[in-house]
């Protein structure tokens, strides 16, 4: 990867470098637009049935891409972080394989998606990456944003956006009527910006009014969605983020020491204790909400050698339970690695699971202490939401959370082997 030195203060090159930048992170923002699922069940009653616009967020990201293509300058060279490589052959091996399938067409057309994202992915980084801070400015832009959008739902329509709970517990969750976002991804939009204004408070790269702000409508929005998956999520990036750029033993026992206060008060303060237990009972809580059911028969179910190497076609993220005689459910897997398994099979599992690796290994190795903090909390939240939510098996905000952390921390290692620093004086010698 070529880096370029910075444009002078004050010069004519820094006033078209800011505007082209202000013209990528605007990019940016409406690729998180694309992924993110905009589900009908949304704005449908509870309940019912709702689908995933995958037609408009293929417009989106293919006016995106145009509009990327057109910008780009002739001779354009980018550079893949390995984790981003890893993804590129999981599509790869996924669409080779989905040609044995049954019904090819579903699982080729959110393939083709994926490759259009991966693609997009890097025309956008080249751009944003050279100064991997700017990435992660875009990518909390875009939050905010989402964040904007649920927060003009609640304006516009009150009685839509909280959804009731009738089948896991009890009260309202809030969720996005002006683009349709259920209240988990409400709660994820979120916890991303919660984490990423923490990170840069702390860092020095948000001033407190503005960073006061951006936490204080992250955690109205977790608190409101009721998602508990992203609060524990964004909870434990916290704390990897914190104690992987911590120097002194004693702050990093801080930082493990003040998560663990606030989720005693879970425990013991009532009114979050309600929030934590939604009005569930043991058997819901212990089920996780009625997922280890579908685990198990994930798990469980006896399927050939073929059905275990390449899947059931991707786009299956739901199971047939019959229980009973004639009693038929269908459940959401919600776990991204038994979703990976049960939709493309044992390969792409091993393949996802050596780019998140590999996506790891670069965020330890990141010299830049805020870049490694933003890193470390977007994929400490990846590893724990991966467990109880779906995602890393196609283009999803997880997925973009993933590759998001691996392009920063590996191009801030190339910057830094490409920029070292001047080596200190030596101590002077007394005789």
């Amino acid at each position: 990867m070529t880096l370029t030195a910075p444009p002078v203060p004050g010069t004519i090159e820094e006033s078209d470098s800011t505007k082209a930048s202000w013209l990528w992170i605007a990019m940016w923002c409406l690729l998180v637009l694309g992924v993110q699922p905009w589900s009908s069940r949304a704005a449908a009653p509870q309940g019912s049935t709702g689908s995933t616009n995958s037609l408009m967020k293929g417009v989106l990201l293919g006016a995106i891409f145009l509009i990327c293509l057109a910008a780009t300058k002739p001779g354009f060279r980018t550079r893949s972080s390995p984790a981003t490589t890893m993804y590129v052959v999981y599509a790869l091996f996924a669409t080779a394989t989905a040609f044995l399938l049954a019904d090819p067409g579903g699982p080729l057309l959110r393939l083709a998606r994926l490759l259009i994202g991966l693609v997009l992915l890097l025309m956008l980084w080249r751009p944003l990456i050279r100064v991997p801070e700017r990435l992660i400015r875009a990518h909390l832009v875009a939050h905010l944003l989402l964040a904007l959008t649920v927060v003009l739902s609640v304006i516009w329509r009150p009685t839509v956006a909280w959804r009731p709970l009738t089948s896991f517990g009890s009260g309202y969750r809030l969720q996005g009527v002006l683009i349709p976002m259920l209240p988990p991804r409400v709660g994820e939009v979120g916890a991303i910006l919660l984490g990423l204004a923490i990170v840069a408070f702390f860092s020095r790269k948000l001033a407190f009014v503005p960073a006061t702000v951006l936490i204080g409508l992250g955690v109205v929005l977790v608190g409101a969605s009721r998602t508990r998956t992203a609060a524990a999520a964004v909870a434990v990036g916290l704390v990897l983020a914190l104690f992987l750029t911590r120097k002194t033993w004693f702050s990093r026992i801080a930082s493990i020491s003040v998560p663990a206060l606030m989720g005693l008060a879970f425990l013991v303060v009532p009114t979050l204790h309600n929030w934590l237990l939604r009005g569930q009972g043991t058997k819901q809580i212990s089920s996780l909400s009625g997922r280890t059911t579908s685990w198990h028969y994930v798990i469980d179910e006896e399927v050939s050698l073929q059905t275990a190497i390449i899947g059931h076609g991707l786009g299956n993220k739901r199971v047939l339970l019959r229980r009973g005689e004639g009693d038929i459910d269908v459940m959401a897997i919600d776990n991204s690695w038994l979703s990976l398994y049960w939709e493309t099979g044992l390969l792409a599992v091993t393949i996802v699971g050596i780019a998140f690796i590999v996506a790891w290994i670069s965020v330890l190795r990141a010299p830049t202490p805020y870049v490694k903090a933003s890193g470390a909390l977007l994929l400490g939240y990846v590893s724990v939401a991966s467990l109880n939510e779906s995602g890393l098996s196609d283009l999803s905000s997880m997925t973009l959370h993933l590759l998001v952390a691996a392009a920063v921390c590996d191009a801030d290692r190339m910057r830094a082997k490409a920029h070292p620093p001047p080596p200190k004086p030596p101590k002077p010698r007394w005789v």
